[in-house]
């Protein structure tokens, strides 16, 4: 694993989730929001709640939207633990 992301991953053990999707989902106020808090912060964590999700998400559908909303946010998914999502970006 590349050492940047090492260190990312260490640093965002501490960070609380500074917003999350509800049952609404990933829209573009959602994006906006995030993308916001990236210019801000750099290092954030989202967490999806299980009403954002398709009933049975499994590992995959989870990974998907995480990888929506980072590309969405020109942004980098440092870690995806369950439903929690860790984003960077410069």
């Amino acid at each position: 694993m590349d050492e940047r992301i090492k260190a990312l991953r260490a640093k965002a053990k501490h960070l609380s989730p500074v917003l999350q999707i509800g049952k609404n989902g990933v829209q573009a106020g959602t994006i906006d929001l995030i993308s916001r808090e990236l210019d801000a912060r750099e290092l954030i964590k989202v967490k999806m709640l299980p009403s954002a999700l398709p009933e049975n998400a499994s590992k995959s559908d989870r990974r998907a939207i995480a990888q929506k909303i980072a590309e969405a946010t020109h942004s980098v998914v440092v870690e995806q633990v369950g439903n929690v999502i860790v984003l960077h970006r410069t």
